[in-house]
């Protein structure tokens, strides 16, 4: 990927699915993959690396062991003062519905095409005729 530096923290990206301004003061790409996941996207981790920046430091802090460690570093109690019940917990019933089910599995490169409208052709046959063994005709349209 080609990187250009436009000012201190931001960066234009060129290369990948398309040419991207990543921004990594305020951790945001114009791809969007790093402004929702804070996890820095391919731009991004090129932008970091053009500037020198450890890719660990572009990470949100919040998927770092110690956040993890402090989330779970208390005791979780049920509410106070209220008495928790023991019961089994089913699945809610799904009805079917009438309709045919639709397919749940993934398709080949062939049947994707199909469905595009782009029909893949068979190779020409060349048809012979079976009275007077000539090519370019079969036996209804012979003339002997």
């Amino acid at each position: 990927m080609y990187v250009q530096q436009i000012d201190g923290w931001r960066f234009f990206v060129q290369g990948g699915k398309k040419d991207c301004v990543v921004d990594l003061e305020h951790r945001k790409c114009d791809c969007g993959v790093y402004g929702v996941e804070k996890i820095p996207c391919s731009h991004a981790i090129a932008a970091g690396s053009y500037a020198r920046l450890h890719i660990s430091t572009l990470v949100c802090p919040v998927y770092s062991k110690d956040t993890l460690f402090a989330g779970y570093s208390e005791n979780i109690y049920p509410c106070a003062g209220q008495q928790v019940e023991a019961r089994t917990c089913f699945p809610p019933k799904v009805k079917r519905g009438l309709s045919r089910q639709k397919k749940s599995r993934w398709q080949c490169w062939l049947e994707l095409s199909r469905m595009r409208g782009r029909t893949l052709r068979k190779q020409h046959r060349v048809y012979r005729c079976s009275v007077c063994k000539e090519t370019g005709h079969t036996r209804p349209q012979c003339k002997n």
